[in-house]
């Protein structure tokens, strides 16, 4: 990933309160970086349960349906955010797919927008489960880097970006974590602010065979945490920092609790990480680092893709295949031509023919 070189924003609203605080982060990116701010807005209409019963037109005029009001109210509150914040009426951009995550990703794509912005409701537990996380699904798919705003303790009520001092990049010493480093220096440099580099070694969990045994942890850690600085020093000399100063931090235990806790002891102004873009099946078995720092940092986090151009190529457009009628094939028995009898023609109409078969006793003798 080059230096940032944000040109448009693009902020995703769902005019809730903290949607719209994400505006003022995004002026203040966009007065460093001298960008073009854009607004989003997935609208996406339910029809109740009693309006989805078919009824006949009673009225002979022209229907107007509840959905193209409220896409015509959606438009209007769209344009008048947009006024209140100053900016241009073409900036703000009313989209009407599903789901909604996926249309953010597309019109990121072709504006280009080189940052998107968005809040996180930050739903925990059976919440996030059911419901998700909208946030989360635009870092898993953005073909470009995502703040995910949050309100912190020294931001003014309204959200703006005052300033950052200290900017926390979490590293695993992988190439993705180095890509994900040179784009913190190039955005730390824009605020002059200070780079912490953060690596959490996590050990795992011991058993033993009896479960009643006891070993002794102190030298695994003490080999462990020797190492993980042999690797800090080598990663730190194949960064170029150049005036960006920086310090390096090595803790033990879990990357996304280490992490949350030292950016809220250390007042933290940012997050940069990268992700590794694990999808499908490997993204539901070992998860993403990025996105649980996401759910539980106490500060915004700046998520950067280690593969954009693998998707931005995902989002384009294909056109959808013809559906291809599936032929029902007959058992072999009824495409002979001595078994095309009327009997037979019968009992192939049933979808089980056997059954039909067996059957044909009780159905001949119901009282």
């Amino acid at each position: 990933m080059k230096t940032p070189n944000v040109r448009n924003i693009l902020v995703a609203i769902d005019f809730s309160r903290i949607s719209i605080q994400a505006i003022e982060t995004a002026k203040g990116f966009a007065q460093r970086f001298g960008a073009t701010i854009h607004l989003a807005h997935v609208h996406q209409f339910y029809y109740p349960a009693g309006f989805t019963a078919p009824m006949p037109p009673l009225i002979p005029y022209p229907t107007y349906t509840y959905d193209q009001e409220a896409e015509k109210r959606a438009a209007r509150d769209l344009n008048l955010l947009a006024k209140k914040h100053e900016l241009s009426s073409s900036t703000a951009h009313l989209l009407t797919g599903a789901p909604a995550f996926d249309e953010i990703c597309r019109l990121a794509r072709e504006l280009p927008a080189d940052l998107i912005i968005t809040a996180t409701h930050g739903r925990t537990g059976l919440k996030h489960v059911f419901l998700g996380s909208t946030a989360e699904r635009i870092v898993q798919h953005s073909p470009c880097p995502v703040l995910v705003a949050r309100q912190t303790k020294k931001q003014p009520k309204n959200g703006a970006c005052t300033s950052i001092n200290t900017v926390l990049v979490p590293v695993d010493f992988s190439d993705c974590s180095l890509r994900g480093l040179a784009y913190a220096i190039g955005f730390a440099e824009k605020f002059a602010a200070k780079i912490i580099l953060l690596h959490a070694v996590e050990l795992g969990y011991a058993y033993t065979n009896d479960g009643y045994a006891m070993y002794d942890l102190s030298e695994l850690k003490k080999a462990a945490q020797k190492d993980a600085e042999r690797q800090m020093v080598e990663f730190v000399k194949a960064a170029r920092f150049g005036r960006a100063p920086f310090e390096t931090a090595i803790r033990t235990g879990s990357a996304v609790e280490e992490i949350s806790a030292f950016a809220e002891g250390h007042d933290v102004d940012l997050i940069i990480t990268s992700t590794h873009g694990l999808t499908g099946f490997k993204h539901i078995l070992i998860g993403s680092i990025a996105e649980q720092v996401v759910r539980h940092a106490p500060c915004p986090v700046l998520v950067v893709p280690s593969h954009p151009e693998i998707r931005s190529a995902q989002l384009v457009r294909r056109p959808r295949r013809a559906r291809r009628t599936r032929r029902i094939k007959r058992p072999r028995a009824f495409q002979r031509s001595e078994m095309l009898t009327r009997k037979y023609r019968k009992l192939g109409v049933n979808p089980f023919p056997e059954r039909r078969k067996t059957n044909k006793f009780r159905e001949s003798n119901v009282c």
